[in-house]
């Protein structure tokens, strides 16, 4: 027997016995007719679908207090139902004293299977606990290994660096060692040989002197003596400087005689180290003569312009124009750089504008009036009507030169000669990128200067 059909009969049985098992109660039943009726209604309702306990149901049936009923005044269908209830309730008894035990055994069998669960749990958490240290362990240790390998790989890299530093800097020195060795030895086996080929030329022209003329223009011929500075190129600080120690040293050697500052050919060059030439000359105990073969511009011209006295040919060429700039920098840095230079402007262009009896701007407007681009060109004899120079003469004596000899290449490969104007001047020849050659200007060191230079055809370059 299935358990729905065993709660079902429970369910009947309880009905029936009601009435039995209420002693303080009596029941009443009308109509009589009626009571057929309600028991089958109450039958039908015990065994509802899907074995749920019966729900009481509406009758006419009346139950009031009153005297319990004795077993021997049921009928006989009740009696048997009564009986089948306690049989069932026995066997439901029996039943959940079977489910009782089998569920007891059942534990009992599990309990085992439960322990051995909980054991293996309890082994695999310890398991993964010790995996999860042994884990963590050999993280930290590869993270402590990274951390040393990065130490040591960054602390080789810098030793690496170091020494390639080191190594670049022994040689650059040793390359600048040779440099200084070969032009030492380059200037020694020059001056072995200018020596040589002095002594040959005092033996050629044993009479030869130089001579010493405190007015050296004689019948339109200029003598110019060994009190000479060569002066040619881009003016450069290096240049002044040269001039000036030789300025220096002509006065302390005789200050009555002229010192001949001597240009062949020069664009002119830097404002500030122009300035330095100029205010050599007017310190000068001796008067400084500029004597001007070939071209004189820009800064040279003004050195020529404002010397005491000046000398050029016929066909010498000396020009004039505005100082030039090449400025860098936002709109605000390059108002202050241009205003900057024409301040520089005004004070070297102004003497000059004056000596020809002109105010700057008219000095100004007369050079882009003699040409549309401001360079301001003549001929010596037309230079001198300008006042910038002071006499033109059809020969110039050298009576200091001995040397019978062109002058040694130089080792830079620069066109100037081999003297010590030309290697203190520091331009240098190179070639660009697309084969052609050019003069490379050594930097500006005062912040404040300017080159004051003429270059149309892009010959020099600033470094």
């Amino acid at each position: 027997m299935n358990l729905p059909s065993v709660f079902r009969l429970l369910a009947l049985a309880s009905l029936v016995t009601a009435p039995a098992l209420a002693q303080t109660r009596r029941v009443v039943v009308v109509p009589a007719a009626a009571a057929p009726a309600s028991a089958n209604a109450g039958a039908a309702g015990a065994a509802p679908a899907g074995g749920s306990l019966p729900t009481a149901q509406p009758g006419p049936t009346t139950v009031a207090p009153g005297p319990g009923i004795s077993r021997e005044e049921l009928s006989p269908e009740q009696k048997a139902a009564l009986k089948e209830a306690d049989r069932m309730r026995a066997e439901k008894a029996r039943i959940d004293a079977e489910v009782a035990l089998a569920e007891a055994k059942r534990t009992e069998e599990l309990a085992p299977l439960n322990a051995e669960t909980a054991k293996l749990a309890a082994e695999r958490a310890l398991r993964l606990a010790k995996a999860a240290a042994e884990a963590a362990a050999l993280e930290d240790e590869r993270a402590k290994l990274e951390r040393q390998a990065a130490l040591e790989a960054a602390r080789s890299t810098a030793r690496l660096s170091e020494r390639n530093n080191k190594i670049r800097e022994l040689e650059a020195e040793a390359k600048q060692l040779q440099l200084e060795a070969a032009n030492t030895i380059a200037r020694l086996t020059n001056e072995i040989a200018r020596f040589q080929k002095e002594e040959e030329a005092r033996k050629v022209a044993t009479k030869a002197k130089p001579k010493y003329l405190k007015e050296p223009l004689v019948d339109g011929t200029l003598y110019i003596s060994d009190r000479r500075i060569a002066f040619n190129g881009a003016v450069t600080e290096g240049l002044a400087d040269y001039v000036c120690q030789r300025i220096s040293f002509y006065n302390n050697q005789s200050p009555e005689f002229p010192i001949f500052i001597v240009v062949d050919n020069s664009p002119g060059g830097s404002v500030a180290a122009g300035y330095q030439i100029q205010k050599a000359m007017a310190a000068s105990k001796a008067p400084v003569f500029v004597v001007v073969k070939g071209f004189a511009a820009s800064m040279t011209a003004v050195i020529a312009t404002l010397a005491e006295r000046s000398y050029c040919y016929p066909n010498t060429v000396i020009l004039h124009h505005q100082v030039s700039n090449s400025a860098r920098g936002n709109m605000t840095v390059l108002k202050e750089q241009v205003e900057f230079t024409n301040r520089w402007f005004e004070r070297l262009g102004t003497p000059v504008a004056k000596k020809m009896g002109l105010t700057l701007p008219e000095f100004v407007k007369q050079m882009y009036a003699n040409d549309s681009t401001g360079d301001w060109q003549a001929f010596g004899e037309k230079a001198k009507e300008l006042k910038w120079i002071d006499h033109v003469v059809e020969r110039i004596e050298e009576t200091a030169v001995l040397d019978l000899l062109p002058p040694a290449p130089s080792v830079q490969g620069s066109p100037l000669p081999r003297t010590a104007a030309a290697e203190a001047s520091g331009v240098v020849q190179k070639t660009d990128e697309k084969g052609r050659a050019y003069f490379e200007l050594p930097a500006l060191s005062n912040p404040f200067d300017a080159w004051w230079i003429y270059d149309p055809r892009g010959q020099y370059r600033v470094r």
